[in-house]
């Protein structure tokens, strides 16, 4: 496949990792938008089924199956598998560096100072083909770490993971684009499934006052506080997306709670 990177040498020790299952929609553009960037690709498949494999493959991309954990667990084996020595892009299958950021990325990392530890990124998201230039803004994601001494926390804000480092962090030029959602079908749907995944290490919430209270305020923050209504109907849409995940997170803190009250009194 060609790429707008492939004329320049790659970066001695980075190694870019995904974690990957049926990605087949979103991965080709983000692996052609790093292919000649890194020495390494790596995928950390967990069972796709739609070709996702036979393509990285066929791109000389090393893959690495794991059977499915949750998205915590998944990033931190991927980024530990690219080596204690070197440096890790950790990317989602979504997510696409534009030429600002390669670039950015091999000038920083090309005399990089000892105590940094890692460069976050500005990510941008788009709905329906169309940016959304206010909903989710600022948004900043720590993707380029030094191997040695990352970590994943799996109980962020949200129910996504968090990459960590201990030290020095500095920003990176350009855009990452997260190119997630179809539709606004297809981003309703994943709210409620990242919200039911929150739940499941989440330790409070759930509460009737709750479930009145944040999927409102989620909504709210969205698309008045960040200006989402700037975005047009794409930002109320973003916003309800938003909502939807905090409504599903705390039913499904609700329904555990009550069910496990169930059971104590019938036994």
């Amino acid at each position: 496949m060609d790429s707008t990177n492939s004329s320049s040498s790659p970066v001695a020790g980075l190694t870019v990792c995904y974690t990957c299952m049926n990605s087949m929609r979103t991965l080709p553009a983000s692996l052609a938008s790093v292919l000649g960037v890194a020495e390494r690709i790596l995928v950390v498949d967990s069972g796709s089924t739609d070709g996702t494999i036979d393509y990285c493959t066929k791109l000389g991309v090393e893959v690495i199956h794991r059977e499915w954990t949750n998205m915590a667990d998944q990033r931190a084996f991927s980024i530990q598998a690219c080596g204690e020595a070197g440096w890790a892009l950790s990317l989602d299958s979504d997510e696409i560096l534009d030429e600002t950021l390669c670039q950015s990325v091999r000038s920083e990392l090309a005399s990089v100072d000892a105590n940094v530890r890692g460069f976050r990124m500005r990510r941008m998201t788009y709905l329906d083909g169309e940016l959304l230039g206010h909903t989710f803004q600022p948004e900043w994601r720590l993707r380029l770490v030094r191997v040695a001494g990352a970590r994943v926390k799996g109980d962020a804000v949200g129910g996504h993971d968090q990459i960590l480092v201990d030290g020095t962090v500095r920003s990176l030029e350009g855009i990452l684009r997260h190119d997630s959602w179809i539709n606004a079908k297809d981003m309703l749907e994943r709210g409620v499934r990242y919200g039911f995944r929150a739940s499941e290490t989440a330790r409070k919430g759930g509460t009737r006052l709750n479930l009145l209270i944040n999927p409102a305020s989620a909504f709210f923050k969205q698309l008045v506080l960040r200006r989402g209504f700037l975005d047009g109907w794409r930002g109320w849409v973003a916003a309800a997306g938003v909502a939807s995940q905090a409504l599903a997170k705390h039913v499904a803190i609700m329904e555990r709670r009550e069910l496990e009250r169930e059971d104590r009194r019938s036994t």
